[in-house]
């Protein structure tokens, strides 16, 4: 009771300090008005104010590599500020979102950066240019406008605002949605040359493989199988703990390899994560949402099951197995839907715990590669592996040809 009185009031603090800081910004604007867009600053947001990730962090990392003086700020949450600044490189400073500061940052900055709809924002200047990375690679899932029947009102009016305010959107590159800018409510320029986030997908570093295996103090001869279970919007995920021995056992046997499992919990369904795996006494069963950056667990796993998430992309891209477990199948249908069935996809699709781990006893890997090979040709599925570059760029040309006043 006391934890959801505390959630109430703090809910409601939130929304004071947000109007309160609108309203300060707009009465000054008259002064505010004559304060210069500065050339070099950049405004970055994630999720609405969490910590260093998804496809803003590896734009920003190659903007930090240049040699151009660039002032990036990311807004985040309080609790970010003062738990998990150390997650931040040098270069890059912190202030909270939804306060005065983080308005005026964003008035006085070239470019925007977000990979959500903006919902905290001043209105856009002319000069300014504002880049949506959107935050999923491979979509598997109905978004936006073609799940419009799912959406809120107060949804659609913010994203549709959004879109009008966006100069540059990046989506992947297949033909899985026929009309990128219908689905966004969108009419302008799109990049679809790659996913910056994916790039140490293409191109893997042992830098990051070993950071994982550090982290988790893995050792180098065993493998990761990565277990990333999407978000259900009207029900919990279920989750049998001692199933999940049995897919490290049945790995280890089949594949002839030794094999820890990592399970990585949708931000959305982490207060699930305690009574999971204190259930659990298996030094060999992780948790996955102490990592802080999904990407590059994706890039350092051998082996992936998940069921509707956008993580299946990052299996295509890099060749590697991965097995879908959907044993809720009809009713997420029914409640979400997907671009196409499941068994239109190239990997082993199961509905039942079985079922999986007789798909793991009958892997045949040349079949397998095979069917990726195709899928992707027929889907025209394509990462460039330099995609943070590209962006990167095509920000410090935006950046240099504006001329401050």
């Amino acid at each position: 009771m006391f934890n959801l009185i505390n959630k109430f009031f703090q809910n409601y603090r939130n929304i004071i300090d947000r109007i309160c800081a609108y309203s300060i910004f707009y009465v000054l604007y008259p002064i505010l008005f004559f304060i210069p867009i500065k050339r070099n600053k950049v405004v970055v947001s994630n999720f609405w104010g969490r910590s260093y990730g998804d496809n803003p962090k590896y734009i920003c990392n190659y903007l930090l590599s240049t040699n151009w003086d660039i002032d990036i700020v990311w807004l985040c949450n309080k609790d970010i500020i003062n738990l998990n600044k150390n997650d931040f490189p040098k270069g890059i400073r912190l202030v909270k979102n939804r306060s005065f500061q983080a308005l005026l940052e964003l008035h006085t900055a070239k470019i925007w950066i977000d990979d959500c709809r903006k919902s905290f924002y001043p209105k856009k200047r002319k000069q300014q240019f504002y880049l949506q990375t959107w935050h999923a690679g491979f979509g598997l899932k109905r978004i936006e406008h073609d799940t419009e029947q799912n959406l809120t009102p107060r949804y659609i009016k913010m994203a549709k605002k959004d879109s009008k305010m966006c100069d540059l959107l990046i989506f992947e590159h297949s033909k899985l949605f026929k009309n990128i800018g219908k689905t966004f409510w969108y009419d302008g320029e799109i990049f679809r040359d790659g996913i910056p986030k994916n790039d140490i997908i293409v191109k893997p570093t042992t830098d990051i493989i070993e950071k994982v295996h550090n982290f988790y103090n893995i050792a180098k001869d065993k493998k990761i199988i990565l277990y990333a279970p999407t978000f259900r919007v009207d029900y919990d995920l279920k989750i049998n703990p001692l199933f999940l021995e049995r897919i490290i056992e049945t790995a280890n046997l089949y594949f002839h390899e030794k094999y820890v499992l990592i399970l990585r919990l949708h931000p959305n369904d982490k207060y699930l994560k305690d009574k999971i795996l204190n259930s659990i006494n298996n030094s060999d069963i992780l948790d996955g949402s102490v990592y802080n950056d999904m990407q590059e667990l994706l890039s350092t796993c051998n082996m992936l099951i998940t069921d509707y998430s956008s993580t299946i992309g990052e299996m295509l891209v890099a060749n590697k197995k991965c097995f879908i477990y959907a044993y809720d199948y009809e009713e997420y249908m029914e409640d979400q839907g997907l671009v196409m069935e499941l068994t239109e996809l190239p990997f082993p699709v199961t509905k039942t715990e079985n079922e999986l781990l007789e798909s793991i006893k009958n892997f045949n890997s040349i079949q397998y590669e095979n069917r990726l090979s195709n899928f992707k040709k027929k889907w025209d599925i394509y990462e460039s592996g330099q995609a943070s570059k590209e962006l990167g760029d095509r920000l410090l040309q935006e950046m240099q040809q504006y001329k401050e006043n």
